[in-house]
């Protein structure tokens, strides 16, 4: 699923109030058949054509949304720039970036 925000602090809000939710959901269920989201989050151009967006915003966020752990969220060093101090959140910084870019 893509979704689109209109700043990254919307976007970080509303990712943690997602895995919050669903965190309390999955109590009572057993951990295999758990339905746990995996967010990615990044500030950057998007090109919109007809019904697809596409572009190096997109294409960077999928990466993240890739490395995040079972319901955890991901966001990008432009992103955190962006929410720091306006979003209280745990945050793990990673020294060295796990995306690989081609």
């Amino acid at each position: 699923m893509l979704v689109e925000f209109a700043s990254a602090v919307d976007a970080v809000r509303n990712a943690l109030k997602i895995q919050r939710s669903m965190a309390e959901q999955n109590t009572a269920v057993p951990a295999g058949s758990r339905i746990e989201f995996r967010i990615g989050i990044h500030v950057g151009d998007v090109i919109f054509d007809d019904n697809d967006i596409f572009g190096d915003g997109v294409n960077i966020a999928a990466r993240l949304r890739a490395s995040a752990e079972p319901g955890g969220v991901c966001i990008s060093d432009d992103a955190y720039r962006q929410v720091r101090g306006k979003v209280e959140m745990p945050v793990t910084i990673w020294e060295s970036s796990p995306l690989k870019y081609s």
